[in-house]
Protein backbone atom coordinates (compact mmCIF):
# COMPACT_ATOMS: atom_id res chain seq x y z
CA UNK A 1 0.00 0.00 0.00
CA UNK A 2 1.04 3.64 -0.32
CA UNK A 3 0.68 6.01 2.64
CA UNK A 4 0.77 9.79 2.21
CA UNK A 5 1.44 11.72 5.43
CA UNK A 6 0.80 15.41 6.14
CA UNK A 7 4.01 16.85 7.63
CA UNK A 8 2.92 20.49 7.57
CA UNK A 9 3.29 20.81 11.33
CA UNK A 10 6.82 19.48 11.11
CA UNK A 11 7.66 21.94 8.32
CA UNK A 12 6.46 24.86 10.45
CA UNK A 13 8.47 23.62 13.43
CA UNK A 14 11.77 23.45 11.55
CA UNK A 15 11.25 26.65 9.55
CA UNK A 16 13.12 28.83 12.11
CA UNK A 17 16.17 26.57 11.65
CA UNK A 18 16.35 27.49 7.95
CA UNK A 19 16.15 23.87 6.89
CA UNK A 20 14.66 23.02 3.52
CA UNK A 21 12.23 20.13 3.80
CA UNK A 22 10.51 18.73 0.73
CA UNK A 23 7.27 16.80 0.58
CA UNK A 24 7.81 13.08 0.58
CA UNK A 25 5.87 9.85 0.67
CA UNK A 26 6.40 6.65 2.59
CA UNK A 27 5.71 3.45 0.72
CA UNK A 28 4.93 0.34 2.70
CA UNK A 29 4.21 -3.21 1.70
CA UNK A 30 2.34 -5.41 4.13
CA UNK A 31 2.56 -9.19 3.89
CA UNK A 32 1.82 -12.13 6.13
CA UNK A 33 5.50 -12.17 7.09
CA UNK A 34 5.01 -8.86 8.92
CA UNK A 35 2.87 -10.61 11.51
CA UNK A 36 5.35 -13.47 11.72
CA UNK A 37 8.17 -11.01 12.36
CA UNK A 38 6.12 -9.35 15.08
CA UNK A 39 5.51 -12.72 16.74
CA UNK A 40 9.22 -13.45 16.60
CA UNK A 41 10.03 -10.09 18.18
CA UNK A 42 7.82 -10.66 21.21
CA UNK A 43 9.26 -14.12 21.72
CA UNK A 44 6.34 -16.42 21.02
CA UNK A 45 7.01 -20.06 20.26
CA UNK A 46 6.35 -20.51 16.55
CA UNK A 47 6.90 -24.21 15.99
CA UNK A 48 3.38 -24.49 14.58
CA UNK A 49 3.78 -21.53 12.22
CA UNK A 50 7.31 -22.02 10.88
CA UNK A 51 8.59 -25.23 9.37
CA UNK A 52 11.89 -26.37 10.85
CA UNK A 53 13.32 -26.92 7.38
CA UNK A 54 12.87 -23.18 6.74
CA UNK A 55 15.39 -22.30 9.43
CA UNK A 56 18.60 -21.21 7.73
CA UNK A 57 21.87 -22.17 9.38
CA UNK A 58 24.09 -21.97 6.30
CA UNK A 59 25.88 -18.90 7.61
CA UNK A 60 26.42 -20.47 11.01
CA UNK A 61 23.98 -18.27 12.89
CA UNK A 62 20.35 -19.44 12.85
CA UNK A 63 17.75 -17.22 11.22
CA UNK A 64 14.33 -17.32 9.62
CA UNK A 65 13.69 -14.96 6.72
CA UNK A 66 16.21 -12.52 8.10
CA UNK A 67 14.99 -12.66 11.71
CA UNK A 68 16.90 -14.02 14.68
CA UNK A 69 15.67 -17.38 15.98
CA UNK A 70 16.77 -20.16 18.30
CA UNK A 71 15.96 -23.87 18.52
CA UNK A 72 15.34 -25.80 21.72
CA UNK A 73 13.52 -28.89 22.95
CA UNK A 74 10.67 -27.86 25.28
CA UNK A 75 9.92 -31.41 26.47
CA UNK A 76 12.15 -32.03 29.50
CA UNK A 77 10.52 -35.39 30.28
CA UNK A 78 10.90 -36.49 33.93
CA UNK A 79 13.52 -33.83 34.65
CA UNK A 80 10.93 -31.04 34.44
CA UNK A 81 10.80 -30.26 38.19
CA UNK A 82 14.60 -30.16 38.38
CA UNK A 83 14.80 -27.98 35.26
CA UNK A 84 12.20 -25.52 36.53
CA UNK A 85 14.25 -25.18 39.70
CA UNK A 86 17.60 -24.96 37.88
CA UNK A 87 17.51 -24.34 34.13
CA UNK A 88 21.15 -25.32 33.78
CA UNK A 89 20.02 -28.93 34.11
CA UNK A 90 17.78 -28.64 31.06
CA UNK A 91 18.33 -29.22 27.36
CA UNK A 92 20.44 -26.54 25.70
CA UNK A 93 19.34 -23.73 23.42
CA UNK A 94 20.85 -23.61 19.92
CA UNK A 95 21.81 -20.34 18.23
CA UNK A 96 23.98 -21.76 15.42
CA UNK A 97 24.18 -24.74 13.07
CA UNK A 98 26.38 -26.82 15.36
CA UNK A 99 27.39 -30.49 15.43
CA UNK A 100 24.51 -31.31 17.80
CA UNK A 101 21.89 -29.99 15.37
CA UNK A 102 23.55 -31.79 12.47
CA UNK A 103 23.43 -35.03 14.45
CA UNK A 104 19.76 -34.50 15.30
CA UNK A 105 18.96 -33.84 11.63
CA UNK A 106 20.82 -36.95 10.48
CA UNK A 107 19.20 -39.19 13.10
CA UNK A 108 15.65 -38.05 12.31
CA UNK A 109 15.16 -36.38 15.69
CA UNK A 110 15.18 -32.77 14.48
CA UNK A 111 11.38 -32.50 14.75
CA UNK A 112 11.68 -32.42 18.54
CA UNK A 113 12.81 -28.80 18.37
CA UNK A 114 10.67 -25.70 18.60
CA UNK A 115 11.50 -22.32 17.10
CA UNK A 116 11.65 -19.30 19.38
CA UNK A 117 13.08 -15.79 19.38
CA UNK A 118 12.77 -14.88 23.03
CA UNK A 119 15.65 -12.76 24.26
CA UNK A 120 15.17 -12.74 28.04
CA UNK A 121 16.71 -16.19 28.51
CA UNK A 122 13.45 -17.80 29.69
CA UNK A 123 11.99 -20.68 27.68
CA UNK A 124 8.60 -22.46 27.98
CA UNK A 125 9.17 -26.07 29.03
CA UNK A 126 7.04 -29.01 30.07
CA UNK A 127 7.39 -32.62 31.22
CA UNK A 128 6.05 -35.28 33.55
CA UNK A 129 6.56 -34.85 37.29
CA UNK A 130 7.87 -38.28 38.37
CA UNK A 131 6.36 -37.85 41.83
CA UNK A 132 2.78 -37.06 40.79
CA UNK A 133 2.96 -38.51 37.24
CA UNK A 134 1.25 -35.35 36.02
CA UNK A 135 2.29 -33.01 33.23
CA UNK A 136 4.04 -29.93 34.58
CA UNK A 137 4.98 -26.79 32.69
CA UNK A 138 6.59 -23.42 33.26
CA UNK A 139 9.52 -21.28 32.18
CA UNK A 140 13.18 -22.10 32.73
CA UNK A 141 16.40 -20.16 32.21
CA UNK A 142 18.11 -22.62 29.88
CA UNK A 143 21.78 -22.50 28.97
CA UNK A 144 23.11 -21.90 25.47
CA UNK A 145 24.73 -24.84 23.65
CA UNK A 146 28.53 -24.86 23.95
CA UNK A 147 28.91 -26.45 20.52
CA UNK A 148 27.13 -23.44 19.02
CA UNK A 149 29.56 -21.05 20.70
CA UNK A 150 32.46 -23.19 19.54
CA UNK A 151 31.47 -23.24 15.86
CA UNK A 152 31.14 -19.45 15.94
CA UNK A 153 34.22 -18.99 18.14
CA UNK A 154 32.08 -16.55 20.10
CA UNK A 155 34.43 -14.42 22.24
CA UNK A 156 37.23 -16.85 21.41
CA UNK A 157 35.25 -19.78 22.82
CA UNK A 158 37.11 -22.41 20.79
CA UNK A 159 40.54 -21.71 22.29
CA UNK A 160 39.99 -20.20 25.75
CA UNK A 161 40.35 -22.27 28.98
CA UNK A 162 37.36 -24.21 30.33
CA UNK A 163 36.98 -21.83 33.25
CA UNK A 164 36.44 -18.93 30.86
CA UNK A 165 34.12 -21.01 28.69
CA UNK A 166 31.93 -21.83 31.66
CA UNK A 167 31.84 -18.16 32.63
CA UNK A 168 30.63 -17.18 29.14
CA UNK A 169 27.88 -19.81 29.30
CA UNK A 170 26.74 -18.93 32.82
CA UNK A 171 26.66 -15.20 32.02
CA UNK A 172 25.31 -15.59 28.48
CA UNK A 173 23.01 -12.81 27.29
CA UNK A 174 20.89 -13.83 24.29
CA UNK A 175 20.07 -10.26 23.37
CA UNK A 176 23.72 -9.20 23.42
CA UNK A 177 24.61 -12.27 21.36
CA UNK A 178 22.19 -11.43 18.56
CA UNK A 179 23.26 -7.78 18.62
CA UNK A 180 26.81 -8.99 17.91
CA UNK A 181 25.52 -10.73 14.77
CA UNK A 182 23.05 -7.99 13.79
CA UNK A 183 24.46 -7.84 10.23
CA UNK A 184 22.69 -11.11 9.50
CA UNK A 185 19.25 -9.74 10.34
CA UNK A 186 16.69 -7.28 9.06
CA UNK A 187 16.11 -5.96 12.56
CA UNK A 188 17.21 -6.44 16.14
CA UNK A 189 15.16 -8.02 18.92
CA UNK A 190 12.64 -5.72 20.51
CA UNK A 191 14.33 -3.40 23.00
CA UNK A 192 13.84 -4.00 26.69
CA UNK A 193 11.80 -1.54 28.75
CA UNK A 194 15.00 -0.13 30.27
CA UNK A 195 16.51 0.48 26.85
CA UNK A 196 13.31 2.05 25.56
CA UNK A 197 13.20 4.52 28.44
CA UNK A 198 16.89 5.29 28.04
CA UNK A 199 16.27 6.27 24.41
CA UNK A 200 14.24 9.38 25.34
CA UNK A 201 15.88 12.55 24.03
CA UNK A 202 15.03 16.18 24.77
CA UNK A 203 12.68 17.94 22.30
CA UNK A 204 15.51 20.12 20.96
CA UNK A 205 17.88 17.17 20.42
CA UNK A 206 17.63 17.23 16.63
CA UNK A 207 18.81 20.85 16.46
CA UNK A 208 21.60 20.25 19.03
CA UNK A 209 22.82 17.19 17.17
CA UNK A 210 22.79 18.92 13.78
CA UNK A 211 24.70 21.93 15.09
CA UNK A 212 27.31 19.75 16.80
CA UNK A 213 27.93 17.69 13.67
CA UNK A 214 28.33 20.83 11.57
CA UNK A 215 30.89 22.18 14.04
CA UNK A 216 32.89 18.94 13.61
CA UNK A 217 32.70 19.36 9.83
CA UNK A 218 31.27 15.85 9.83
CA UNK A 219 34.36 14.06 11.13
CA UNK A 220 34.11 11.13 13.57
CA UNK A 221 35.93 12.08 16.77
CA UNK A 222 37.09 8.49 17.30
CA UNK A 223 38.27 7.07 13.96
CA UNK A 224 38.46 10.38 12.07
CA UNK A 225 36.43 9.29 9.03
CA UNK A 226 35.00 12.22 7.04
CA UNK A 227 31.25 11.87 6.39
CA UNK A 228 30.21 15.12 4.70
CA UNK A 229 28.54 13.15 1.89
CA UNK A 230 27.01 10.65 4.34
CA UNK A 231 25.86 12.89 7.19
CA UNK A 232 23.27 10.36 8.42
CA UNK A 233 26.17 8.05 9.33
CA UNK A 234 27.56 10.59 11.82
CA UNK A 235 25.83 10.36 15.20
CA UNK A 236 26.16 12.38 18.37
CA UNK A 237 26.88 10.22 21.41
CA UNK A 238 26.10 11.02 25.06
CA UNK A 239 29.24 10.01 26.93
CA UNK A 240 27.58 9.39 30.30
CA UNK A 241 24.60 7.61 28.72
CA UNK A 242 22.11 10.25 29.88
CA UNK A 243 20.17 11.31 26.77
CA UNK A 244 18.94 14.46 28.47
CA UNK A 245 22.41 15.73 29.40
CA UNK A 246 23.25 17.84 26.36
CA UNK A 247 26.21 19.71 27.84
CA UNK A 248 28.93 20.05 25.23
CA UNK A 249 31.43 18.15 27.38
CA UNK A 250 29.01 15.20 27.42
CA UNK A 251 28.75 15.00 23.62
CA UNK A 252 30.94 13.26 21.10
CA UNK A 253 30.49 12.94 17.35
CA UNK A 254 30.89 9.32 16.26
CA UNK A 255 30.32 7.48 13.01
CA UNK A 256 27.57 4.87 13.27
CA UNK A 257 30.12 2.04 13.57
CA UNK A 258 32.08 3.67 16.41
CA UNK A 259 28.80 4.65 18.10
CA UNK A 260 27.47 1.09 18.04
CA UNK A 261 30.63 -0.18 19.70
CA UNK A 262 30.35 2.12 22.70
CA UNK A 263 29.45 0.46 26.03
CA UNK A 264 25.72 -0.34 26.32
CA UNK A 265 25.06 0.65 22.70
CA UNK A 266 24.82 -2.83 21.18
CA UNK A 267 21.10 -2.36 20.51
CA UNK A 268 21.96 0.38 18.03
CA UNK A 269 21.35 -1.34 14.70
CA UNK A 270 23.90 -0.54 11.98
CA UNK A 271 23.24 -2.33 8.72
CA UNK A 272 25.95 -4.28 6.96
CA UNK A 273 25.76 -1.87 4.00
CA UNK A 274 26.35 1.13 6.27
CA UNK A 275 29.27 -0.59 8.02
CA UNK A 276 30.81 -1.42 4.65
CA UNK A 277 30.35 2.17 3.47
CA UNK A 278 32.14 3.51 6.55
CA UNK A 279 35.05 1.10 6.09
CA UNK A 280 35.33 1.96 2.39
CA UNK A 281 35.57 5.64 3.32
CA UNK A 282 38.12 4.89 6.04
CA UNK A 283 40.22 3.04 3.49
CA UNK A 284 39.94 5.81 0.87
CA UNK A 285 40.88 8.38 3.53
CA UNK A 286 44.00 6.37 4.52
CA UNK A 287 42.75 5.42 7.99
CA UNK A 288 43.94 1.86 7.32
CA UNK A 289 47.43 2.63 6.03
CA UNK A 290 48.85 1.12 9.25
CA UNK A 291 46.82 -1.99 10.03
CA UNK A 292 47.04 -4.93 12.42
CA UNK A 293 44.69 -7.30 14.25
CA UNK A 294 43.97 -4.79 17.01
CA UNK A 295 42.69 -2.27 14.46
CA UNK A 296 40.87 -5.05 12.63
CA UNK A 297 38.92 -5.91 15.77
CA UNK A 298 38.20 -2.24 16.40
CA UNK A 299 36.84 -1.45 12.95
CA UNK A 300 35.43 -4.67 11.48
CA UNK A 301 31.82 -5.81 11.76
CA UNK A 302 31.19 -7.37 15.18
CA UNK A 303 29.82 -10.48 13.44
CA UNK A 304 33.36 -11.15 12.18
CA UNK A 305 34.89 -11.22 15.66
CA UNK A 306 34.97 -15.02 15.95
CA UNK A 307 36.71 -15.46 12.61
CA UNK A 308 39.12 -12.59 13.32
CA UNK A 309 40.11 -14.16 16.64
CA UNK A 310 40.67 -17.51 14.97
CA UNK A 311 42.78 -16.00 12.18
CA UNK A 312 44.88 -14.20 14.77
CA UNK A 313 45.29 -17.35 16.86
CA UNK A 314 46.65 -19.24 13.85
CA UNK A 315 48.89 -16.35 12.79
CA UNK A 316 47.20 -15.81 9.44
CA UNK A 317 47.97 -12.62 7.48
CA UNK A 318 45.83 -9.70 8.62
CA UNK A 319 42.92 -9.16 6.21
CA UNK A 320 41.96 -5.78 4.74
CA UNK A 321 38.77 -3.84 5.35
CA UNK A 322 36.98 -1.51 2.96
CA UNK A 323 38.05 -3.35 -0.20
CA UNK A 324 35.80 -2.97 -3.24
CA UNK A 325 36.12 -4.98 -6.47
CA UNK A 326 34.57 -4.09 -9.81
CA UNK A 327 32.64 -7.08 -11.13
CA UNK A 328 31.08 -6.45 -14.55
CA UNK A 329 29.12 -3.24 -14.02
CA UNK A 330 28.87 -3.55 -10.23
CA UNK A 331 31.18 -2.60 -7.39
CA UNK A 332 31.23 -5.35 -4.78
CA UNK A 333 32.13 -4.54 -1.16
CA UNK A 334 34.00 -7.26 0.72
CA UNK A 335 33.71 -7.78 4.47
CA UNK A 336 37.20 -9.29 4.84
CA UNK A 337 39.70 -9.43 1.98
CA UNK A 338 43.14 -10.87 1.34
CA UNK A 339 43.75 -9.08 -2.01
CA UNK A 340 47.11 -10.69 -2.79
CA UNK A 341 45.56 -14.12 -2.47
CA UNK A 342 42.25 -12.95 -3.95
CA UNK A 343 40.39 -14.49 -1.01
CA UNK A 344 37.22 -12.88 0.32
CA UNK A 345 34.81 -13.47 3.20
CA UNK A 346 31.23 -12.26 2.80
CA UNK A 347 28.54 -11.99 5.45
CA UNK A 348 25.90 -11.77 2.72
CA UNK A 349 26.62 -14.34 -0.02
CA UNK A 350 24.57 -12.50 -2.65
CA UNK A 351 27.67 -11.23 -4.48
CA UNK A 352 29.61 -14.50 -4.22
CA UNK A 353 29.07 -15.53 -7.91
CA UNK A 354 30.20 -12.11 -9.18
CA UNK A 355 33.44 -12.25 -7.23
CA UNK A 356 34.12 -15.84 -8.19
CA UNK A 357 33.70 -14.93 -11.85
CA UNK A 358 36.60 -12.48 -11.50
CA UNK A 359 38.92 -15.10 -10.03
CA UNK A 360 38.34 -14.60 -6.31
CA UNK A 361 38.00 -17.49 -3.87
CA UNK A 362 34.95 -16.59 -1.80
CA UNK A 363 33.88 -17.97 1.57
CA UNK A 364 30.71 -17.10 3.39
CA UNK A 365 31.35 -16.42 7.07
CA UNK A 366 29.75 -19.73 8.01
CA UNK A 367 31.85 -21.67 5.48
CA UNK A 368 35.07 -20.01 6.63
CA UNK A 369 34.39 -21.15 10.19
CA UNK A 370 33.25 -24.69 9.31
CA UNK A 371 35.95 -25.30 6.69
CA UNK A 372 38.70 -23.44 8.48
CA UNK A 373 41.52 -25.75 7.40
CA UNK A 374 40.67 -25.20 3.73
CA UNK A 375 40.18 -21.49 4.38
CA UNK A 376 43.54 -20.97 6.07
CA UNK A 377 45.34 -22.85 3.28
CA UNK A 378 43.85 -20.40 0.78
CA UNK A 379 44.82 -17.37 2.87
CA UNK A 380 48.42 -18.33 3.71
Amino acid sequence: MKLTVDFSALFRAVAPLNYAVDDFEIASQTTELDSVAKDLAIGQVLGGDIQLEDIDGSQGILNYDGHQVMLYIPDQYQKIVEVLHNGQQGRKVHVAECSTLESMRNSGRFSRYDVISRMDGLFPVFGIDPTTNRETSGEARLNVCKNCLKILNYRGFEVIPWVEKNAIVSQFDFEAFFETYSSFFKSLPEASETQTKAADYTPDWSAISSRYRRELDYHCEHCGVYLKDYTRLLHVHHINGNKTDNRRENLRGLCADCHKKQPHHGHLHVSRDDALTINTLRREQHKFDVFDYDRLQAFSDTALEGLNRKCRHYNLPTPDLGVMVKCSQKLVSIDLAWPRRKVAVLINPEDQPLLQATGWTVFTLGAAMKQFELFQNKVR
